[in-house]
């Protein structure tokens, strides 16, 4: 087989780190290495249905199956493969809020001068929760006025830059940013478990790498590696 041929892979920045960190097994396996496009699934599902060229989607379980619903995925070829959990980030070596109790998020929030978070348009995970969060506590327009949005990539780029105090996004996507400190996880009450799936298009031009991929994605030694990366194998 040739070196050059990908496979064409989208999936959210959350996996990021753990394609990188097993793309040279996969390729030595396959032949293949990949081509990824990381976006939020909302937009996933959005340039799929557009006709955009995919083998594999790594997406919430709810869009797959609209994609499977649509025949636009393959049915029986969708596995659950890690979950992730929604957190705080800093700028390194600045002041760590509070963050254990509800009141102690609303207060760090209030208190920052610029929050940076998931666009929710994109749909998403992290930034639609977050919008729900701000209107629980009250506090949604203060945090409209005072948002730095991200498209899909690490909202902690923003924290890095100087250019916000916090940054909510699923804790995997904080920890592929250099210059940022993990305050921790969102308290039990606020956070959200997010659930990713991966599918083969009903498209795809490598259905068999594709599947290889998937079963790559559930190999246990794949499987230890992801809490490093901030994923919970499922």
């Amino acid at each position: 087989m040739s070196g050059n041929r990908n496979l064409n892979v989208m999936v959210s920045v959350a996996f990021k780190g753990l394609f990188e960190q097993f793309e040279p097994e996969y390729r030595q396996a396959t032949g293949f290495g990949f081509a990824p496009v990381y976006a939020p699934a909302g937009t996933v599902v959005k340039r799929v249905r557009a006709g955009e060229t995919a083998d594999v989607v790594v997406i919430t379980p709810e869009t797959m199956k609209a994609l499977i619903d649509e025949g636009l995925a393959a049915g029986g070829t969708e596995h659950n493969i890690a979950s992730s959990i929604v957190g705080v980030a800093v700028r390194a070596g600045a002041p760590r809020p509070k963050i254990a109790t509800a009141d102690d998020v609303r207060s760090a929030l209030l208190a920052a001068k610029a929050v940076a978070y998931t666009d929710p348009s994109t749909g998403a995970a992290s930034g639609v929760h977050f919008i729900n969060i701000a209107e629980r506590l009250g506090i949604a327009d203060a945090m409209k006025a005072k948002a730095k949005l991200g498209d899909g990539g690490p909202v902690a780029e923003f924290v890095a830059r100087g250019e916000a105090d916090i940054a909510i996004q699923q804790l995997c996507e904080h920890m592929l940013v250099k210059g940022v400190d993990v305050v921790g996880p969102l308290p039990d009450e606020l956070n959200k478990t997010t659930t990713f799936t991966a599918g083969v298009t009903k498209s795809a031009a490598a259905p068999t790498e594709a599947a290889a991929l998937i079963r790559l994605l559930l190999a246990p030694h794949v499987r230890a590696a992801m809490p490093s990366h901030g994923l919970q194998p499922v």
